[in-house]
């Protein structure tokens, strides 16, 4: 159960504190710019916070933690927390939510999640929550409705901004639990189905399973730390779990490894990766926390595994080639997010 479903329980479920008066239909991301909205009214405008009861930008829906198929017998991680540091609270006064920007590490997933542009990263560091209505869109009080499901465009913040370039020490210096849980997200805002397992679960040793967007299933394996090299070969297992327990065609599960920074090229972990796949035929991908936020601030999703995508070749890793951004906003987070460092 997400924390904040106790702190936001004076907020009946489904009910706004302001409204629009018509959908959103388009949210806009501009660097360090307040974020804007289109209107099915033809309004548009800077977005504010509408003081909503389920909050998308604090917890998740049930149904986002759902798998289909045999991946939803997994026991994963219940946890409904959209932000994994917990800096989002409720403002019962200005009936608003409100970030500690003293402990947002940037991640971006709330901006991203706002259905009303309320949120934006502000100088490409912290999450900023707009109160005002500079552009009169908010036109009636209170109310109940759904979350309007909007296109969203444009760039959160710059992929090297601050909040970006500084991910090896806010992401590494998170305890498990919520690195894990900042990971699961991401993929969720992605595209990606995805189900973590539960801290502490001993009768599990995978750490994510999913379904990409072209329903091929996928096992993860999580390492934030520069304990890389056990990766390859633990995905191994889990090939061989989810086989063996869920039925699943090796061949047609995407194995793929999750980690904070590219080692560098002298690591053995090139060569284990490569060594899978001569002698068994397996693939498996790899894909940083940096790769992802970019995926995540630039409004793109990750479509699957197939072909080469984030295969490590004999060449060497470069992760870039594989997120579809043009030259204009490619810009590496932080050395080791698409590139091995040295």
């Amino acid at each position: 159960m997400s924390d904040f479903v106790i702190h936001k329980g004076q907020r009946p479920a489904g009910g706004f504190a302001r409204h629009y008066g018509a959908a959103t239909e388009q949210v806009t991301f501009s660097p360090s710019k307040p974020t804007k909205v289109m209107l099915a009214d033809g309004r548009e405008g800077q977005g504010s916070c509408l003081g909503c009861g389920n909050a998308p930008c604090m917890e998740k829906h049930p149904s986002e933690l759902a798998l289909a198929g045999e991946l939803e017998a997994y026991p994963g991680d219940p946890s409904l927390d959209v932000c994994p540091t917990q800096v989002i609270t409720w403002d019962a006064a200005s009936s608003a939510a409100t970030v500690d920007a003293n402990a947002c590490i940037g991640c971006g997933l709330c901006v991203a999640r706002c259905p009303y542009g309320a949120i934006s990263l502000q100088a490409g560091r912290t999450a900023a929550i707009a109160t005002g209505d500079p552009d009169g869109l908010v036109v009636a009080k209170g109310g109940q409705a759904e979350h309007p499901k909007p296109t969203r465009t444009g760039t959160l913040a710059k992929l090297n901004a601050p909040a970006a370039a500084a991910i090896p020490e806010t992401v590494g210096s998170l305890p498990d639990a919520k690195s894990v849980l900042l990971v699961r997200n991401l993929l969720h805002e992605i595209g990606m189905n995805a189900r973590v397992r539960r801290r502490g679960d001993t009768n599990m040793r995978i750490d994510a399973v999913g379904y990409a967007r072209s329903n091929r299933p996928f096992v993860a394996e999580i390492e934030l730390s520069n304990a890389v090299i056990e990766n390859p070969r633990a995905l191994l297992e889990d090939v061989a779990i989810l086989h063996a327990r869920y039925g699943y065609v090796v061949a047609d599960i995407d194995p793929v490894s999750i980690i904070l920074s590219l080692p560098n090229l002298r690591s053995e972990y090139y060569q284990v990766i490569r060594d899978i796949e001569n002698v068994l035929g397996v693939r498996c991908r790899t894909v940083t926390v940096g790769a992802m936020v970019a995926l995540l601030w630039t409004c793109s999703r990750l479509d699957g595994f197939e072909g080469d995508a984030f295969i490590i070749g004999a060449g060497g890793a470069d992760l870039a080639a594989n997120l579809g951004m043009h030259e204009g906003v490619l810009h590496e987070p932080y050395p080791g997010a698409f590139r091995p460092a040295k």
